[in-house]
């Protein structure tokens, strides 16, 4: 008897603990980190603490370290699909409209190869998130940090006869980029959009109307060349500003970069 009530009693004691046992979540920590992998934590985590169990190595590029949210796959899935079914559209006014036809199908190609990655704006410096509580938001069960190394290069792409990978220079302005790469007939010529590494994006004038203030790009940034307004306006009035949107959830790509 006395057995059988110690052996009860062990029972309970384990179905206890594990009925209170506190709930965990698994986040991954990539890139140029010094402890790279999975991490099991507490539900309660928040940004901080896996930035700071990955440990950021010297090589970390802060500015475009990217947090990716399976939370946010659905939707950018759908704005991936939307814009592909708007060029779609584009390309088959080939009668209408040689050149946007034209335009459409090199974006197209360009946008179909770009993974949705989940990707949202928000700081990654470990020391900077455990000094501002707003910034260091709680974790969720299947988020994933992503800490790149330093590019030496913009990106210009859109409505070009092909993306172009250009030196970063310091002070050199968007328009001098985006000069450099070879625009198609329907590229606008009034507008560029500007993606910079953390996932800011602007819209800056080019034309001497609107002609934006002076701006510069920090290395891994991207130009975003847009179709002119004539081409978008009956498919998608929205949809260079649609496209920047989802130029802004692409990574860097540098080793070890999420695909």
């Amino acid at each position: 008897m006395i057995t059988f009530r110690l052996a009860a009693l062990a029972l309970g004691v384990a179905v206890s603990v594990s009925l209170h046992a506190a709930p965990s979540i698994t986040v991954e920590v990539m890139g140029s980190v010094r402890n790279p992998g999975m991490l099991t934590l507490p539900v309660t985590s928040r940004l901080s603490d896996a930035a700071l169990a990955g440990a950021p190595d010297d090589r970390s590029y802060m500015l475009g370290a990217a947090l990716l949210k399976r939370s946010e796959l659905v939707a950018q899935t759908r704005l991936k699909a939307g814009l592909l079914f708007d060029l779609e559209a584009i390309e088959s006014r080939e009668s209408s409209d040689p050149d946007g036809s034209v335009a459409a199908t090199h974006i197209a190609r360009e946008m179909s190869a770009m993974p949705v990655t989940g990707r949202i704006r928000q700081g990654l410096a470990p020391r900077a998130l455990e000094m501002e509580l707003s910034s260091n938001r709680p974790l969720a069960d299947g988020d994933r940090l992503y800490y790149p190394t330093r590019p030496s290069t913009v990106t210009v792409l859109g409505a070009v006869e092909q993306p172009c990978s250009i030196p970063h220079r310091p002070l050199q302005h968007p328009l001098d980029y985006a000069r450099q790469c070879p625009a198609l007939l329907a590229a606008s010529k009034d507008d560029l959009f500007v993606i910079q590494p953390d996932g800011e994006t602007q819209k800056i004038g080019i034309a001497l109307w609107n002609r934006s203030s002076e701006s510069t790009l920090a290395p891994g940034a991207i130009v975003f060349v847009p179709l002119n307004a004539g081409t978008t306006r009956d498919v998608s009035p929205d949809f260079n500003e649609d496209a920047a949107r989802f130029l802004a959830t692409q990574v860097l790509d540098a080793p070890g970069a999420p695909k």
